[in-house]
């Protein structure tokens, strides 16, 4: 049985992170028509504003090149000035239209998702030439939906087209008859009308896009409960690891390492395995033996080998070890109680270490 996630399990919105990982993978939304419109928007507005200093530019190209050519000499050297010549008309006539279509196809993209660049979805995957992923994928939701539009742009967009040429034709029949500028002029009128009416026809086109695309696209990046469970754990951590981490961040914050503060102790205190307690004495600093580390189990282990690694003598005392555990802290002065033991524990450590 597979162990992909249903998806009718998914039930609940992407998160953040679900949205950041997509936008890493270069798994982001955009709606192909709705840049389509916004290419065809600008190539009207362009040519509205735009053609008749076009023609002028083309006008004036054509009659040097005509009138000069005569006298014109084709040599090796003057053919890179005239190709000079005729480029820097041509980017004067098309120049903006492709500046626009430029401006607008980076515009459009990045309104929609941001900015975003990954190298991802170039990687060669085996499901992009398998026939069965293939078949999938056509008979998708996604991919019927793909198949309206491409139906639908036919069936919106032809009429259009039909009906206005039907309503030029008696013109354009007769368009060889007329003047070049006035023919020109006619011409443009016909190409921006058509635009325009082809405009609002994928528009409306667009906007259905834009509105499944959307949804699709976030149905597609829905979660089960598995998965924001998983992801909270991989964001946050496991919460017992957690809380363990931070129990071992405030014992070596609150506490000296283990390591230094046996070294300086006098004695340790055993019980025996259970409890060790690192006692030192210093007249300098108080009246009383300090308390420098103390551990239960394994910490008390740990602190009974530093202590036979370095020298420092251990006593096995059951009752003093457990009170100095469960009385004194760490760094603490232990009590006044505790006096009379810890003296009698002492001096006899001091014995030992004096006896020659």
């Amino acid at each position: 049985m597979s162990d992909a996630p249903d998806r009718s399990d998914k039930q609940f919105d992407p998160t953040p992170r679900r949205l950041e990982k997509a936008r890493e993978d270069g798994n982001v939304f955009r709606s192909r028509e709705l840049a389509s419109a916004g290419l065809l928007a600008a190539a009207t507005a362009v040519i509205g504003i735009g053609a008749p200093g076009a023609l002028d530019t083309l006008r004036v190209m054509t009659a040097r090149l005509y009138t000069g050519a005569p006298s014109a000499a084709l040599t090796p050297g003057s053919v890179p000035g005239l190709l000079a010549d005729v480029g820097r008309d041509m980017l004067v006539i098309v120049g903006p239209l492709f500046a626009a279509l430029l401006v607008v196809a980076l515009g459009t993209n990045v309104l929609q998702s941001g900015w975003t660049f990954s190298a991802k979805p170039l990687r060669p995957k085996g499901s992009r030439i398998s026939p069965a992923e293939g078949a999938k994928r056509l008979f998708s939701t996604k991919g019927l939906f793909e198949l309206g539009k491409a139906l639908a742009k036919v069936v919106i967009v032809g009429p259009v087209v039909y009906l206005a040429l039907k309503a030029w034709l008696p013109e354009i029949l007769v368009l060889h008859t007329v003047p070049l500028d006035v023919a020109f002029r006619s011409a443009g009128g016909w190409t921006l009308g058509l635009l325009a009416q082809m405009l609002l026809a994928l528009l409306l086109l667009s906007g259905v896009d834009y509105a499944f695309g959307k949804w699709k696209h976030t149905q597609d990046l829905k979660m089960t409960h598995k998965e924001v469970k998983d992801e909270a754990k991989e964001s946050e951590g496991d919460p017992h690891l957690k809380g363990k981490r931070k129990q071992i961040a405030r014992e070596r914050a609150l506490g000296p390492r283990l390591d230094h503060a046996v070294l300086q102790a006098d004695v340790v205190v055993t019980n025996p395995t259970h409890y060790a307690v690192a006692l030192k004495y210093d007249a300098a600093e108080g009246f009383a033996p300090k308390v420098l580390v103390k551990g239960m189990r394994k910490r008390a282990l740990r602190i009974k080998a530093l202590a036979a690694e370095h020298g420092v003598p251990t006593v096995e005392d059951v009752p003093l070890a457990r009170a100095l555990h469960a009385t004194v802290d760490e760094g603490a002065f232990i009590d006044e109680a505790l006096y009379g033991a810890v003296a009698a524990v002492l001096a006899e450590v001091y014995r030992q270490r004096d006896r020659p």
